[in-house]
């Protein structure tokens, strides 16, 4: 059997003292004072050390093998017999009467130790970021890996996560598993540990009712946050002005400088309320009664916005030039072509709420509105020429080239026909000759139509009855179309309405360019509206026939009465279709 370490030592004081009972004392001594466990740390004896393994002593009869994969190369390099080996005891005693040790668990148990005090503790450690993983990071702590969820590496987002890789941080271990030997580890705890005491370090320097400059950090729908001395204070929106303020955007830029004074200090939640309209007293007490809406004030341009211009009417109060109030012929003009902030402009006011506080401006009505000059040297009625100047689907828009104003020409209004393909007539730069018809607001409308002659004329005179001859102009399946007079008005004629027999309802019956008499059956001249029958002529036709020549004495019979009738009334003239089918 090998002799351990302690035993060779024992063996020496034995050789020294010739008593075999004080050997035994000595052997029972050391055993007592060297309690070794399974599971357990213990302190061994370096007593060998051969290529691949080196042997330790533990305390047992038996000494403790461990490979030197297990080590370090700086242990390697500086292990020598006699040092001590922190070693993990696994089995006292395998099959083979082996005592099983690990240098390595011994290092994770340790490890593992100092995390579950740290933890116990409360007290900061430092880790490695070493890679990242899926909702956070992996962190090396003690030899131990933890994790680091994302919203515990910062106290704000991410941007660039390479930016902690494989440096050293301290975190705060927040929770363990000792079971799973899972840890997570927080470093945003720290972080708000040390702005919390450097908080209560700001806020001790102010006070309620102190003026304070800040930047502004962050904008909100209920106001913005303003960075004093990297406290993050909130300016209500109901605090920034006198004046209503429904968007804090519409009044702030990110980064820009503020004034404010201190309306709260909140020890507890480590933040102070603001307010810029504190610093000043209320400019719309008695406004009443010295603006008056209509009356036209010279303003300030205090800020642009791309909704409109802000303007200080005096100290403290200002008013909203919206950009429909700008130009009279543009809505949507852009302030910072017509502005710049410190311009002198005279303004029209056109409404004063004391309870929103809102005053409404408007910089076009004290401008002489070109439309108004346009009416004098072109009103309604009025022949020009002018150039198109665009062309859109629904129309062309012409200018004079004397004014600024666009004349605009609906597709219905270029011809009678009311059909857009009369837009296929045109192109950009032709000049036009057209009338004035209407001048509403800022728009000018004209037509070209109103200069022509209105085929519908054909029916001045007509009334509902009356017979009007017409030319096939178009068949189709179900109807066919007829122009009527010189200027050719067109009217659909229904199949159903060709003919009173079923069998001669057939559209190919005619021709294009036969003519045919037609009844009109509806004439509306409001809505430029006609409907006209060949049936119902027919219908009328025979109900005369068979009244003129009717004998209610001879007891003839109808095809009797018609018979002579037809051959007597003048034929109707065959079409190049019926002339075909014979």
């Amino acid at each position: 059997m090998k002799l351990n370490y302690w035993m060779r030592q024992n063996i020496k004081a034995y050789n020294n003292d010739s008593s075999s009972n004080e050997f035994a004392a000595l052997l029972q001594q050391d055993l007592d004072k060297r309690v070794t466990k399974e599971s357990s740390l213990v302190d061994a004896i370096v007593t060998k050390i051969e290529d691949k393994i080196v042997l330790c002593d533990i305390g047992l009869k038996s000494e403790a093998t461990i490979n030197k994969s297990e080590l370090t190369s700086e242990e390697i390099e500086t292990l020598k017999v006699g040092d001590k080996l922190e070693l993990f005891i696994e089995r006292l005693e395998s099959k083979h009467g082996e005592v099983i040790a690990s240098r390595e668990k011994a290092k994770r148990v340790k490890s593992w130790n100092r995390i579950q005090k740290a933890f116990d503790d409360q007290t900061k450690v430092t880790g490695t970021i070493k890679s990242s993983v899926k909702g956070g990071f992996a962190c090396e702590i003690f030899g131990i890996q933890a994790f680091v969820p994302s919203s515990q590496l910062a106290d704000a987002p991410i941007r660039n996560p390479n930016d902690f890789i494989n440096k050293p941080l301290e975190f705060l271990i927040i929770k363990i598993d000792n079971i799973r030997m899972n840890v997570i580890a927080s470093r945003r705890v720290l972080l708000e540990e040390t702005k919390n005491v450097s908080k209560d370090e700001i806020l001790a320097k102010f006070k309620v009712g102190d003026i304070i400059k800040g930047k502004i950090k962050a904008i909100q729908s209920y106001g913005a946050f303003v960075s004093v001395e990297s406290l993050d204070c909130l300016l209500h929106t109901s605090e920034i002005s006198h004046l209503r303020v429904s968007a804090p955007e519409e009044i702030f830029t990110i980064g820009e400088e503020v004034t404010a004074q201190i309306l709260e200090i909140d020890n507890t939640q480590k933040r102070m309320s603001l307010s810029i309209k504190a610093m000043s007293p209320d400019p719309y007490i008695g406004i009443e009664n010295k603006y008056k809406v209509g009356e036209v004030y010279e303003v300030k341009i205090s800020k642009l916005t791309d909704f409109g211009a802000f303007a200080e009417l005096d100290a403290g109060i200002a008013g909203l030039i919206h950009t429909s109030e700008i130009k009279h012929l543009n809505k949507n003009v852009n302030p910072r072509t017509v502005f710049k902030v410190g311009d002198v402009v005279k303004v029209k006011l056109k409404e004063l709420d004391l309870e929103k506080k809102k005053l409404v401006l408007s910089y076009k009505d004290t401008q002489e509105n070109p439309i108004e000059d346009f009416k004098k040297r072109y009103p309604i009625n009025s022949v020009l020429d002018a150039k198109i100047v665009n062309k859109k689907e629904f129309g062309l828009f012409l200018n004079t080239g004397d004014s600024e104003i666009d004349i605009f020409i609906h597709y219905k209004q270029l011809d009678y026909s009311e059909s857009s393909d009369a837009l296929n007539n045109y192109k950009k730069g032709d000049t036009v000759k057209f009338k004035i018809i209407d001048i509403k607001d800022d728009k000018v409308n004209g037509s070209v139509r109103a200069l022509l002659e209105d085929p519908f004329d054909v029916f001045k005179g007509k009334r509902q009855g009356d017979v009007v001859t017409a030319k096939v102009a178009e068949i189709l399946d179900n109807y066919i179309r007829v122009n009527v007079g010189e200027k050719r008005f067109s009217v659909i004629i229904r199949k159903a309405e060709i003919a009173v027999e079923k069998a001669d309802q057939r559209t190919n019956r005619f021709a294009v360019g036969d003519a045919l008499d037609a009844m009109i059956v509806l004439l509306d001249e409001k809505e430029r509206k006609v409907e006209l029958s060949v049936k119902k002529l027919e219908e009328k036709q025979t109900k005369e026939t068979i009244k003129k020549y009717k004998n209610v004495d001879s007891g003839a019979s109808l095809a009797d009465i018609l018979g002579p009738a037809m051959l007597s009334e003048k034929k109707p003239k065959k079409s190049k279709k019926d002339k075909k089918e014979e």
